[in-house]
C-alpha cells in the first residue's frame, strides 16, 4: 500500500487553517483545484498550488451594534441577506453568527433606525442611525403596527419625546395643539379637570366621541386624562372611516391608540422625574370707584325704565369718597328704609383668589430584563391645588403601573399589563342653591361695594358676600375618592418564521367610587340689596342636605386575532382577521338626606330629614368581527380593505348586527421611474383615498325600550304617601343603528433629505340615519312624539401638518430639534330634519352648527325723535325708554321688531 503523504496545513485570507489532505485523495472532485501560481495562492510540499472557493468557505461573525450616541442597542435583528438564518443582539448589543458563507452580506434592521449591509467578516462594529423621516416611523393601527409609509389611512401620531418636553400633568394637556383636527377641550383651569376629546368636528345631533384604547383595551376619557404621561410611549390618532373601520361602530368618530411604554433587553434603568409649577390667572379685572360704578348702573337701569341705587344711596358714594372715615354700610329709615354703600370696595377676584396656585409631579420607573423576561414598573404621584384662598381644592393622583412580558421560546411568549390608579379629591362645594349660584357667577353679579358684614343691633352679621365666604370655607365639603383597577394576560405565538402570528388576551377592568357632599345653610345673614334689616336665621333660597354616592363598574374584554404576511415577486400581502367582545355593567347607590347636624364629621346617619334612596343599573355587551387586507406592488401601489360585523345590546332584537367596510388606496408617486430626476428633491410623494361607512352606537343601554318610571305622591291617602307610575314614552319601530360615511383625500410629502414634510387631507362625514323626532302628532296621542332615525348631518373639512427637523452640530454633539405647524378647520349642517316651519329653536334644513343670530345694528340714534321712529314695536316696554345714544337696530324687512 502506497504511504500517503502528510501535508502541512494552509493559510489563506479568511480561515485560520484548512486541512487539505482528504481533499487531495478526492481528485477532481475535490472544491480545492491546481491552477497557475498566484499571489493569493499557496504552495505545500509536494509542488502542488491550490486555491479554495471562497464562497463555500464558512465562518462565525462576532460583534457590537451601537445608536449614534455610543449606546448599544439590544434586540437588533441580523440576518444573512437572501437567507432565513439571523440572530438578535443581546442585552449588551453583541452577537455572534456561526456557520455562514465568507461571502455573505449581512443586513441589521431595528424599528426606528436605518437598516445596515455590510459584508461578513471576523468582526464587526456596527453603528446604526435613527430614521430621519416620519414615513418610515412605524406607527400603532387597529390590532397591529404599519410602516407610516404603507398607510392609506389618515393617521396621525405623537410620541413619547413629544409628550415629555411639555412637562404637563394630563394627556388631555399634552394633546392640546399637536394634532391637527383633533379637538381637545378642557372647560376651564379648575385643577383636575378632564379634557375631552373630538376628532374632526361636529359628530351627530346626539353626541359621539373618538373611541379610546390603551393597550389595545377601550377606555374612558378619564381613563386617559388619570394615565401618566411619562408612561406613555407613543398616541395614534385614526382619523377616517379606512383606517378606524377595524374597531366597527365603536371608531364611528375616530379612534385614539395609545401605547404605553415597554422595556427593552438591556441594563437595568431607574429614572426618577420631578416638576414643580404654578398657575395664574391670565387677567384679573379692576373696578371703578364708587360714584362712577353708581352712575353707569343708574344709567344702564334707566334705558330700560328702571331704577336702582336711589338719589340718598348716590349722594353717600359721593360722600363716602370725599370722607373715607364714614362707615361703609349703615341701614336708614326704619323698616322701610334703604342701606347706604360707602366707598370701601371689595375686589372679590383679587381678595378671594390666590395669586398663584401650586401643582407637583414625581414619577419613578424602572426597566430592564433579558432577552427572555422584560419589566417596565412605574409609580407616579400628582398633586394639584385650587385658587380659593379660604378653601383651596386639594387634588392627588396616585398610579401604580406594570407591564411584563415573558419569552417562552422564539414562538411563544406571554405578558400582563397592570395599572392601579387612586385619585383623591378635597373640593370645596360652591353652589348656594343652584348651579347659576356658584362662586364665579357670584362674583361677576356681586356689587362690589357690599360689604362682607353689616352692624345692626351692635352686632356683626353677614351679608351676601359675608355669609358665601363663610358658607364655602366651613359648611360644605365634597370629598370624591375613586379607584380604577385594570389587569391583562396576553399570548402571542408566531410559526412559519414569523410569517403568521396569533394574539389573545383577555382584560378585567373595575372602578368604583365614593363621593360625600354635604352643605349647610344656616345662617344668620341679611340680604343687602334687599334695601331692609330682616335677618334671615338660614340662607332662604335652598336647602341643607346630604348625600353619598357610591358606584362601582365592572368590564371584561376579550381580543382575539392572527395576522399573517407573505411576500413574493414585489407582492406583498398582509392578512389579519379577529373577534373582539366587551361586557360592561355598571350600579350606582345615591342616599340622601335633609338638615345635617352642624357637627364636624359628616354621614347620612348624622342629618335630620328623611332618607331619600335612589339607584343606577345599566349593562350593555358587544361583539365584532373584523378582517382588514393589506396589498402593496414593491411598496408602490398600495391597498386596504376592513370590514367589521358588529352586534350591540343597546338596538332591539333582530336590529342588533350591522356590517362595515371601508377601502382605501395609496399610489407613491416618487417611487415610479419617471420620478428619478426629481429624487434629490423630493425624497417620497404619496397621494391616498379612502371611503368606509360606520355605524354609531353612541345611545343609552336601555333606550330602545318603553320604560315605566315609579314615583312618590306627594299627597296622602289613608295617611301615606302612595307610590304610582306613569304610561311609558312610546318608541319608534325602526330605531337602529346611525350611520357615518366619509371620503378623504390625502398627500404625503418628504424633501430635502426627509427634513421636510407635509400631510394635508381634506374630507367629508355623512352622518344618516340619526335620531330626531317626527312629525307632529295631535295632544290626544298623550305622548311625547317618539324619536326615529331621520335627520342627516353633513361635515366637510381639511387639515395639514407642516414639520421640519434636522440635526446639527453643537458643542462636538450631534443636536437634533424639530418644529411642526398644525391648522385645520371644519363646518357641520344640516341636511335633513324634520322642522317645517324651520323654528329657530329646533334644528333646521341648512343650519350650520355652531351659527349665531343676533340682531344688526347701525350705530347709535342720534337724537330721541329718530329713537322714536327705531325698529321696536309699538307695544314693546322699552319703546317709551329709546331716546338719543340707544343702539340703532337695523329692520331689514322693513317691519318693526322687538
Amino acid at each position: 500500500m502506497k504511504k500517503r503523504q502528510k501535508i502541512k496545513p494552509i493559510q489563506v485570507n479568511y480561515l485560520k487553517s484548512v486541512c487539505i489532505a482528504s481533499c487531495l485523495a478526492l481528485g477532481p472532485t475535490c472544491p480545492i483545484k491546481a491552477l497557475p501560481s498566484t499571489s493569493n495562492m499557496n504552495s505545500v510540499s509536494n509542488g502542488a498550488v491550490i486555491q479554495v472557493k471562497s464562497d463555500l468557505l464558512s465562518m462565525t461573525v462576532h460583534g457590537i451594534v451601537k445608536d449614534n450616541t455610543g449606546m448599544a442597542l439590544p434586540g437588533v435583528n441580523v440576518i444573512v441577506k437572501g437567507e432565513s438564518k439571523g440572530v438578535i443582539t443581546d442585552i449588551d448589543g453583541n452577537f455572534t453568527i456561526e456557520n455562514i458563507s465568507s461571502s455573505s452580506i449581512l443586513v441589521f434592521s431595528y424599528i426606528g433606525f436605518e437598516s445596515v449591509e455590510i459584508k461578513a467578516k471576523d468582526y464587526l462594529e456596527i453603528t446604526m442611525q435613527e430614521e430621519k423621516t416620519q414615513l418610515n416611523e412605524v406607527v400603532v393601527v387597529g390590532y397591529g403596527l404599519q410602516k407610516k409609509v404603507n398607510l392609506t389611512g389618515a393617521v396621525d401620531k405623537i410620541d413619547s419625546k413629544s409628550i415629555s418636553a411639555l412637562q404637563v400633568n394630563t394627556i388631555g394637556e399634552a394633546l392640546q395643539g399637536q394634532i391637527p383636527n383633533l379637538n381637545v377641550d378642557i372647560s376651564d383651569g379648575r385643577p383636575g379637570r378632564a379634557a375631552s376629546f373630538n376628532i374632526r368636528g361636529t359628530t351627530s345631533i346626539n353626541g359621539g366621541s373618538p373611541l379610546i384604547i390603551i393597550d389595545e383595551v377601550a377606555s374612558t376619557a378619564e381613563e386617559l386624562n388619570n394615565i401618566s404621561p411619562k408612561d406613555i410611549e407613543d398616541i395614534s390618532v385614526l382619523k377616517d372611516a379606512a383606517s378606524a373601520a377595524i374597531y366597527g361602530a365603536r371608531g364611528t368618530y375616530g379612534v385614539i391608540l395609545v401605547t404605553t411604554k415597554r422595556a427593552k433587553a438591556g441594563e437595568l434603568k431607574i429614572n426618577y422625574t420631578n416638576n414643580f409649577g404654578w398657575g395664574k390667572a391670565s387677567r384679573v379685572i379692576d373696578l371703578y370707584n364708587a360714584p362712577d360704578y353708581a352712575s353707569i348702573i343708574n344709567t344702564f337701569a334707566s334705558n330700560i325704565g328702571q331704577g336702582y341705587y336711589t338719589a340718598e344711596q348716590v349722594a353717600y358714594f359721593e360722600k363716602s369718597w370725599e370722607d373715607p372715615s364714614l362707615p361703609d354700610a349703615q341701614y336708614v329709615g326704619g323698616t322701610n328704609g334703604k342701606t347706604l354703600f360707602g366707598n370701601n370696595q371689595h375686589n372679590y377676584f383679587k381678595e378671594w383668589f390666590r395669586d398663584f396656585t401650586p401643582r407637583q409631579n414625581h414619577h419613578l420607573s424602572i426597566l430592564g430584563g433579558s432577552d427572555k423576561f422584560k419589566y417596565f414598573l412605574s409609580g407616579d404621584f400628582n398633586h394639584e391645588e385650587g385658587n380659593i384662598k379660604f378653601k383651596p381644592d386639594n387634588i392627588n393622583r396616585y398610579s401604580l403601573r406594570s407591564n411584563l412580558t415573558y419569552e417562552i421560546n422564539k414562538h411563544v411568549s406571554i405578558f400582563s399589563n397592570t395599572s392601579l390608579i387612586h385619585r383623591k379629591y378635597d373640593l370645596a362645594y360652591t353652589y348656594v342653591y343652584d348651579w347659576y349660584s356658584n362662586i364665579y357667577r357670584f362674583l361677576e353679579c356681586i356689587n362690589p361695594y357690599y360689604p362682607e358684614t353689616v352692624l345692626i343691633n351692635d352686632k356683626e352679621i353677614p351679608a351676601d358676600a359675608g355669609f358665601y365666604r363663610n358658607y364655602i370655607a366651613n359648611q360644605t365639603g365634597n370629598e370624591i375618592t375613586t379607584n380604577q383597577f385594570s389587569t391583562t394576560l396576553g399570548l402571542n405565538l408566531s410559526f412559519l418564521q414569523n410569517s403568521l402570528k396569533l394574539h389573545g388576551d383577555f382584560t378585567y377592568k373595575f372602578y368604583d367610587t365614593n363621593n360625600l357632599q354635604w352643605n349647610d345653610l344656616t345662617g344668620p345673614m341679611i340680604f343687602l340689596q334687599a334695601n331692609n334689616n330682616t335677618i334671615n336665621d338660614s340662607y332662604p333660597n335652598g336647602s341643607s342636605q346630604i348625600t353619598r354616592t357610591m358606584g362601582r363598574q365592572n368590564t371584561t374584554y376579550i381580543n382575539l386575532y392572527a395576522t399573517y404576511d407573505k411576500s413574493f415577486g414585489g407582492h406583498n400581502l398582509t392578512l389579519m382577521g379577529g373577534f373582539n367582545r366587551e361586557d360592561n355593567s355598571y350600579l350606582a347607590m345615591t342616599g340622601k338626606r335633609a338638615n345635617p347636624l352642624g357637627v364636624t364629621e359628616h354621614s347620612l346617619n348624622l342629618a335630620e330629614g328623611d332618607a331619600v334612596i335612589s339607584e343606577s343599573d345599566d349593562k350593555y355587551a358587544s361583539q365584532s368581527t373584523f378582517f382588514r387586507v393589506n396589498y402593496n406592488y414593491n411598496q408602490r401601489y398600495l391597498l386596504e380593505v376592513n370590514g367589521c360585523y358588529n352586534i350591540s345590546s343597546k338596538f332591539p332584537q333582530g336590529q342588533r348586527d350591522a356590517m362595515f367596510f371601508s377601502v382605501s388606496g395609496g399610489w407613491r408617486i416618487s417611487e415610479e421611474a419617471f420620478f428619478t430626476p426629481l429624487k434629490n428633491k423630493i425624497d417620497n410623494l404619496k397621494i391616498r383615498a379612502s371611503y368606509g361607512s360606520l355605524g354609531n352606537q353612541n345611545v343609552g343601554s336601555y333606550d330602545y325600550l318603553s320604560i315605566m318610571s315609579l314615583a312618590q305622591s306627594s299627597y296622602l291617602l289613608e295617611g301615606q304617601r302612595p307610590y304610582y307610575t306613569s304610561s311609558p314614552q312610546p318608541k319608534s319601530l325602526n330605531y337602529t343603528w346611525e350611520k357615518a360615511m366619509t371620503i378623504d383625500l390625502g398627500l404625503d410629502l418628504t424633501m430635502l433629505e426627509n427634513r421636510l414634510s407635509l400631510t394635508a387631507d381634506i374630507y367629508q362625514r355623512d352622518t344618516k340615519q340619526m335620531l330626531a323626532p317626527f312629525h307632529s302628532l295631535p295632544s290626544v296621542f298623550g305622548a311625547t312624539v317618539p324619536k326615529e332615525n331621520n335627520a342627516k348631518l353633513r361635515t366637510r373639512g381639511w387639515e395639514a401638518s407642516l414639520g421640519w427637523t434636522d440635526n446639527i452640530d453643537l458643542g462636538g454633539k450631534p443636536f437634533t430639534y424639530g418644529v411642526r405647524l398644525g391648522i385645520s378647520d371644519y363646518t357641520s349642517k344640516i341636511k335633513e330634519y324634520y322642522n317645517p316651519s324651520n323654528y329657530l329653536g329646533d334644528y333646521y334644513v341648512g343650519q350650520t352648527i355652531g351659527e349665531i343670530w343676533g340682531l344688526t345694528n347701525d350705530g347709535y340714534f342720534l337724537t330721541d325723535e329718530e329713537a322714536k321712529h327705531g325698529a321696536l314695536l309699538e307695544t314693546s316696554s322699552n319703546k317709551a325708554y329709546a331716546s338719543a345714544g340707544c343702539i340703532n337696530m337695523i329692520d331689514f324687512a322693513k317691519t318693526l321688531i322687538y
